[in-house]
């Protein structure tokens, strides 16, 4: 079923007194996992609400049991089987509740929520994702910067942490395809973010294609 690849492109530049700065240095933080917006590409102006906190009450055991598995292979390796386990043995509704699985369906894993709101324990279904995140910090000795891609054609994940800035932590298996369940932080905003620490600036621009659905664990009846 799914298959995601992770990429790193890394550029390392050194300027010098008249180095060029960032393009867009000063501009807000632009983000489009906002709160009413699953389909990620368009960018938003202002930074979007933050959602981190704890889990559900509904959501911990689902995070729980896939926090467990860190390291190990569920299932047949697929990356559905990580959260149809992961709901199926804590009583909760799966893909095949609330439809036919296909091998290229876009599965339902519970009610749906919005994606800046997800919180751990929620299940992420991908359509088309990819993403390009480049980070350049710059001091007065010069400046570096690097260039990272991902992307997932076709993926589920399990959320672990949200910072309501267009990243999301979530634990997964078969991205890149074979691999065991490992927790990575996936980028899901457009736009650019700009941050200053002990005379180092750091801009972080993000550029987001594809869609992500969140959905909130349901009991099962």
């Amino acid at each position: 079923m799914a298959i995601g690849t992770v990429g790193t492109a890394s550029v390392q530049n050194v300027g010098q007194t008249n180095r060029p700065a960032g393009s867009a240095a000063n501009s807000p933080a632009r983000f489009a996992s906002q709160a009413a917006d699953r389909t990620l590409g368009a960018s938003t102006h202002g930074a979007v609400q933050t959602s981190a906190g704890a889990a559900p009450k509904d959501g911990q055991a689902v995070l729980d049991f896939a926090k467990s598995k860190q390291g190990q292979k569920v299932g047949s390796g697929e990356c559905f089987d990580l959260a149809d386990q992961a709901l199926k043995k804590n009583g909760f509704k799966t893909a095949s509740d609330y439809g036919p699985v296909t091998k290229d369906g876009d599965y339902q894993w519970g009610k749906e929520v919005p994606l800046g709101e997800s919180k751990p324990g929620d299940v992420l279904q991908f359509r088309d994702y990819e993403n390009e995140t480049t980070t350049r910090t710059e001091n007065d000795k010069g400046w570096q910067e690097k260039t990272e891609t991902s992307s997932r054609p076709h993926h589920t994940a399990v959320v672990v942490a949200n910072d309501g800035k267009g990243n999301i932590t979530v634990l997964e298996q078969n991205a890149p395809k074979g691999s065991k369940v490992t927790q990575r932080v996936l980028h899901m905003g457009n736009g650019t973010n700009t941050s200053e620490k002990n005379g180092t600036t750091t801009t972080e621009t993000q550029t987001t294609n594809g869609t992500v659905t969140a959905y909130r664990p349901e009991p099962k009846e």
